[in-house]
């Protein structure tokens, strides 16, 4: 097989890698020879030549180890056991479907593997040689690392160089320094000789003793680290739209002042930080400047560019996110390669890492958790781009309910501390994010995140209502506050299908039995759809419902997030997809197809933006809509003299418009005002346009966005004089009555003339048979949110379940019944509550019809009627 190779088996296995190489004596004369690995998935035992080198824990860190002397001239053999284990999280596979534990420290994400059922999907923990491998002949005195930490408020850096010495005794070294501009012509200096030295001072309380200055700091066995600071005058910073790199290039010289060694790292000088003083805290600031993070996760696309190769799809992978108007990738929950980094370097673009921990940490693997966050680290230091890291991805309570194997919240507290302490002994400038997703709150350390799914699962964090309306989940008071995941699965193109898939997964092109996506490995589709949308009968079908119903939620998440001035980094899950169905939350296929999403994401990135905010999008004639006007500005110009303009347009008619100053916030938003518009009248369904614009005084656009709404005709007066009620004074069918206007009556018998309204279980059994009488004499019987049981009425069985998954937000209606005959696809969709303000789930419970009762009754359901309808 070739290298890199990545793939099953999962869980606990072993794989045996054996290659030949070649010694020559050339190699041999530079002194040393060692095989270095840039990152081995999970744990790797290194022999040559049948000797043990050494073993490494971990699949995204780099390691090395000298062979020097089991060397051969010619021929020489190098293995590698390569050892997979169950994750701390654990995996599904034991007895009676049982989760199995390992101390494999990894989240649930990863680069995947060319196998449709468990491979495309990329979070199966494969295992393997996932990245490079080769054999270097050295000098025994080399330059291991290089950090250059930039101070730019300081007009100066400092490289930090480890040099390793495969001697057993002290090396005098010195350093020929050269700086660089890397992306422009520039000379800082060149050939700058530095001989480092130290003093020796008397210790506290110690012997008497002279004091020694400038001590050559000789470089003795293993690692040594040399701190050198140089100057750097009004240095070009690096920026998101001007990435100015530098590059430091280092010469390491022996004590004849030969070069033993070359090495250069890319830098740039930038400052980002976070202000746990700020009101509220927790604001990011990159060169001073306040800025909000915004972006999306990522699952493993960049990483199989790199796997691949394939530099030119990196480059326009990371130039597609910037053009949506991202700011930053989420890492997810995984470091990846050296080269992503480097990549994100050059063309101004943020990245957030994280450790690969989700839900829990194993007790027993705590100090190697922070040995690895320290890795972590020293990988993505260097990387001017890397801005933020984080810890754990999504912890449970109590341990993820195994606090006997896994750490409580009160002890992830004290990793949190270790870990960042060993970080910014590597970094002292590194900004730490602990959680992404908080399912155990509060953190201690910094800013609460919490993860989002509202628009797809039903009442996930918090109702999509009233997100939109601008509530956020009760967080820690005082703080900014962050969103790291939020999105809707929205199925892959046909073409994409029709390319990819396995051919038992779709019908055949002609065929007319209907097609669900439950035939798709791990698509969410088939288990989430009907909570918000109808079930279609076509791949087609399905597509277009699905990434129409993502588009949607990802504007109305994104839009709220925006307007809300506390959260300040949010990210979509996902970006774009790196295997054909493999997490289609994505917005973007792995053929970098985009979906709607995409462009829906883009327009509410922008970083100028108007925003029309409503709880209602249809109202009656006569009725005044109101819509919030919001500025939503991402970047710190005032734009003076800005104006809001607005307009409401009825066919091709302007009937209201009207204008006012900007209030112009900077790095935040605000507020302008509510727009009213007194609707006309209308004999049947009208379609209307709000628009927003911000434009400069003399009327110039910078900005603008519409918002379609619908105006019905106004209501019919009922044809009653007065509504029976079956249930309680203050109940459902009572205060439905009220909005109607309608005398209220609650005892004796319902009429021919009366419209029956139920509420209540009890009271429908004990007067069944009085109105089945009345309404087969006329009147007209809606039963309102009955309990789950099973009912009789009219010679019908009918039994009332609750809402598997959770309450539903629309009721079908293309299901040819004539009472919804007259109904648009989406007119039982997401209905404004009055009583809330916004829109809340319209169905706690489902209603079945059991085949084998009688004919169905001549009656007319619904579960649940709002006023506003």
């Amino acid at each position: 097989m070739s290298i890199p190779h990545y793939g099953p088996p999962l869980g606990k296995a072993v794989t045996y890698y054996r290659t030949t190489f070649r010694v020559t004596e050339e190699m041999l004369a530079k002194g040393s020879l060692f095989a270095v690995f840039d990152g081995v998935d999970y744990k790797a035992h290194v022999f040559v030549n049948g000797a043990f080198l050494g073993s490494h824990e971990g699949f995204f860190a780099p390691f090395e180890f000298d062979f020097t002397t089991h060397a051969r001239l010619g021929e020489n053999t190098l293995l590698v056991k390569v050892e997979n284990d169950h994750t701390c999280m654990g995996s599904i596979g034991g007895i009676n479907g049982n989760t199995l534990d390992g101390d494999k420290i990894y989240a649930a994400t990863g680069l995947g593997y060319d196998e449709p059922e468990l491979g495309w999907h990329h979070c199966p923990a494969g295992m393997g040689i996932y990245q490079g491998v080769r054999i270097e002949a050295r000098a025994r005195l080399f330059i291991r690392d290089i950090f250059v930490r930039p101070l730019p408020d300081e007009n100066r850096a400092e490289a930090w160089i480890e040099v390793w010495n495969c001697n057993l005794s002290n090396a005098p070294v010195a350093f020929d320094l050269s700086v660089h501009g890397q992306n422009f012509k520039a000379k800082i200096f060149r050939n700058r000789i530095i001989e480092p030295v130290t003093n020796e001072f008397r210790g506290h309380g110690d012997l008497d003793k002279e004091f020694k200055p400038s001590i050559p700091k000789h470089a003795g066995p293993g690692v040594s680290q040399y701190r050198i600071s140089f100057e750097l005058p009004n240095p070009r910073l690096w920026d998101l739209a001007t990435p100015w790199l530098y590059q430091l290039q280092v010469k390491l010289l022996d004590a004849k002042k030969a070069v033993c060694d070359t090495r250069q790292q890319q830098f740039g000088m930038r400052i980002f930080r976070q202000d746990e003083n700020s009101n509220p805290k927790g604001k990011f600031y990159l060169n001073g400047r306040e800025i909000r993070l915004r972006g999306a996760n990522t699952m493993g696309h960049e990483q199989m560019c790199v796997f691949r190769k394939n530099w030119e799809q990196l480059i326009d992978d990371i130039l597609l996110a910037k053009i949506c108007n991202m700011n930053f990738l989420r890492l997810t929950q995984r470091p990846v390669q050296r080269e992503v980094y480097e990549f994100c370097d050059r063309l101004g673009l943020m990245t957030q890492t994280d450790l690969p921990l989700f839900g829990c940490l194993r007790r027993n693997q705590l100090c190697e958790t922070v040995r690895q966050a320290e890795e972590m680290e020293r990988l993505v230091r260097p990387h001017t781009c890397n801005v933020l890291v984080s810890y754990i991805n999504e912890p449970f309570p109590n341990g993820q309910g195994r606090p006997h194997r896994n750490l409580t919240r009160d002890e992830l507290e004290q990793f949190f501390e270790m870990a960042s302490r060993a970080v910014r002994m590597s970094n002292p400038e590194r900004v730490i994010k602990c959680v992404d997703g908080d399912y155990d709150p509060p953190t201690a350390s910094g800013m609460p995140d919490n993860h989002c799914y509202c628009g797809w699962y039903i009442g996930h964090a918090i109702h999509m209502g009233a997100l939109n309306r601008g509530h956020w989940i009760p967080v820690k008071p005082g703080w900014h506050y962050g969103c790291g995941e939020f999105g809707a699965e929205g199925l892959d193109s046909l073409e994409v299908m029709r390319k990819y898939y396995p051919p038992g997964w779709l019908p055949s092109e002609n065929s007319e039995v209907p097609w669900r996506p439950d035939k798709l490995a791990q698509s969410q589709s088939n288990r989430f759809q009907y909570l918000w949308y109808p079930a279609q009968t076509t791949p087609e079908q399905w597509i277009s419902a699905s990434q129409q119903h993502q588009a949607w939620v990802t504007r109305t998440m994104t839009e709220a997030f925006r307007r809300d001035s506390r959260m300040n980094t949010f990210a979509i899950h996902l970006f774009i997809d790196a295997w054909p169905c493999g997490w289609m939350k994505s917005i973007m296929d792995v053929d970098r197809t985009p979906k709607q999403a995409y462009f829906a994401y883009r327009d509410a990135l922008a970083p100028l933006m108007v925003s029309l905010r409503t709880d209602r999008g249809t109202w009656f004639a006569g009725e005044v809509a109101e819509l919030e006007a919001w500025i939503c500005n991402d970047t710190h110009e005032n734009f003076s003299g800005a104006q809001i303009r607005y307009q409401l347009e009825v066919g091709e008619k302007i009937l209201q418009s009207g204008r006012a100053k900007a209030e112009m916030p900077r790095c935040s938003s605000a507020l302008q005002g509510v727009l009213r518009f007194k609707l006309p009248a209308v004999a049947e369904r009208t379609g209307a346009i709000v628009r927003l614009a911000m434009t400069t005084a003399d009327g110039r656009v910078l900005t603008d966005t519409a918002q379609a709404i619908a105006i019905f005709p106004a209501l019919p007066k009922i044809n009653r004089h007065r509504v029976f009620i079956i249930g309680q004074r203050n109940g459902v069918a009572a205060t439905l009555a009220k909005e109607l206007g309608l005398e209220a009556v609650y005892t004796g018998a319902p009429t021919a003339n009366d419209l029956i309204l139920v509420d209540d279980a009890a009271g429908l059994a004990e007067q069944r048979n009085a109105i089945e009488h009345a309404v087969r004499a006329g009147a007209t019987a809606v039963l309102l949110e009955l309990p789950a049981g099973d009912y009789k009425i009219g010679g019908d069985c009918i039994k009332i379940v609750p809402g598997g998954m959770g309450h539903r937000y629309f009721a079908d209606c293309g299901t040819g019944h004539p009472l919804v005959a007259d109904f648009a696809s989406h007119d039982c969709w997401y209905w404004h509550d009055a009583v809330a303000g916004y829109p809340t789930p319209m169905l706690e419970t489902e209603m079945l019809h059991s085949d084998f009762c009688s004919t169905p009754a001549d009656f007319k359901f619904f579960f649940k009627c709002h006023p506003d309808l």
